[in-house]
């Protein structure tokens, strides 16, 4: 094993092709020309991940695999819950995508017999990959095997989920509220299925969903909290874990590891049930998980599984565990701060250069590391979704000659609702404490703004 697995153990998004280069026009070993903006999908290592990463190499080795995987989700939920006061399991995937199908097995395993429903919110706001798993179809054409799968295809005959989704915005792009109707449909369904209610706590645009429904709701629900953007409080973590909610984790977003790693944190008053387990109930998801995503706590569950080191899905959690350690040491005043610092920075200059962008209704309302905007013509009119990605690549896919001595740009991929289009500048961990160490001197991202609209002039203003 070496370095390069890093970029291995997943599906094919993260596969690098002949260019060098994965399907997010990234490589993650190349760092030290690169500046970030997007903090979601496309990460790279840095200075401090790489070391972390090394180490871990160095361990594996010498020692057992199991027992450092066993160690290091140890690490990660003393990250979480620094008081201890929650008794949940750490499974693994790897990506968030596919963790969306641990709740379908689980329900699966524990009320056989019962029918599947799932309640979606915010599903143009998450990745395409979740809302097909979801829908317990492979979302993937390769897994973590290398073993080739047909994409879109249910992932088994038996795994059939009706489904209700609800919209993030309306036509306008203002933030919907589905909460009474949420709560009413579960209600209905409860009675003759096993409601899976999924909702989002740091959408693409950072969307939050009103989780005061929970409590309110029938306590049969599963609730599956998306909080794989990881641009939270470890305080509303452990209060989503304290309601009984199966919470997804990235470590590939706010905290910029090379894309993709998943966890699932089940309350155990869940994962306690998994325990008569049938071999039917566990078919549907041998091409997707393995021994390495189930909790060694679980042998039974485990043993059910294909045996499977994968070294990448390990080293690319190292890899945003040490930058979880490096954050927590400035205290979450100091990091809030920073991060309002640069919001209200970004939001002044697009709102400066208002005849080239458009703010997102609702900033309020979403996570203040995240900035949405959409991008104007000449006359006013905002970019489709198809000229939005043509310059979104003429930024980011090429390497460039004009940005300080930045070679790469990484800024949010377009995202598509109704009809229309937005983009987005993310703030990761590593990007704060950077914002922190050079005493919040924004050159960098008011140079970035000024290659957006450069580049917007060639392709739609000449």
């Amino acid at each position: 094993m070496d370095i390069n697995d890093i970029v291995k153990g997943g599906d094919e998004r993260i596969k690098l092709k002949e260019n060098g280069l994965n399907k997010y026009h990234g490589n993650p070993l190349h760092y030290e020309s690169v500046f970030n903006r997007g903090s979601c999908t496309m990460s790279n290592l840095n200075v401090d991940s790489k070391k972390a990463v090394d180490s871990m190499l160095k361990k594996l080795k010498k020692e057992d695999y199991d027992k450092l995987l066993n160690q290091q989700q140890k690490q990660l939920k003393k990250l979480i819950d620094v008081n201890s006061l929650n008794d949940f399991d750490i499974f693994y995937a790897p990506s968030g995508s596919d963790l969306c199908y641990f709740p379908i097995m689980f329900s699966r395993i524990i009320n056989p017999d019962k029918k599947i429903f799932s309640v979606v919110t915010c599903p143009e706001e998450l990745g395409t990959g979740s809302n097909t798993a979801i829908k317990g179809e492979y979302f993937f054409g390769t897994n973590q095997f290398e073993e080739k799968v047909s994409k879109n295809d249910i992932i088994h005959k038996d795994i059939i989920i009706d489904q209700q989704a609800f919209s993030a915005r309306d036509d306008q792009g203002n933030i919907l509220n589905h909460k009474s109707d949420i709560l009413e449909i579960i209600d209905e369904k409860s009675t003759t299925n096993q409601v899976i209610a999924n909702l989002v706590i740091g959408s693409k645009s950072g969307i939050a969903d009103n989780i005061s429904m929970i409590p309110r709701a029938n306590e049969n629900c599963f609730w599956v909290i998306d909080v794989c953007q990881m641009r939270t409080t470890q305080k509303l973590i452990n209060n989503l874990l304290r309601l009984n909610c199966m919470v997804m984790l990235t470590g590939s977003k706010f905290y910029q590891s090379p894309p993709f790693c998943g966890a699932l944190l089940v309350p155990k008053s869940i994962s306690s049930k998994l325990v008569n387990i049938q071999d039917s109930a566990i078919e549907p998801f041998l091409k997707i998980f393995s021994t390495s995503d189930i909790p060694l706590n679980h042998p039974k569950l485990r043993n059910k599984f294909r045996h499977n080191e994968n070294y990448g899905t390990l080293l690319r959690w190292e890899a945003a565990i040490s930058e979880m350690k490096l954050l927590s040491f400035f205290g979450e005043d100091m990091v809030t701060m920073a991060v309002d610092r640069w919001n209200a920075f970004i939001i002044s200059q697009l709102q400066i250069k208002s005849s080239y962008f458009e703010l997102m209704p609702d900033q309020q309302f979403t996570n203040r590391s995240i900035v949405s905007f959409n991008v104007k013509h000449p006359d006013g009119s905002l970019l489709s979704d198809e000229e939005l990605r043509v310059l979104y690549l003429e930024i980011c896919a090429k390497e460039r000659n004009d940005f300080f001595d930045f070679k790469k740009i990484i800024i949010g991929q377009p995202v598509k609702y109704d009809n229309k289009s937005f983009i987005r500048l993310a703030l990761g961990s590593y990007n704060v404490r950077m914002l922190i160490a050079n005493d919040f001197d924004f050159q960098f991202d008011k140079k970035l703004i000024s290659i957006i609209i450069k580049e917007l002039k060639k392709l739609y203003w000449s």
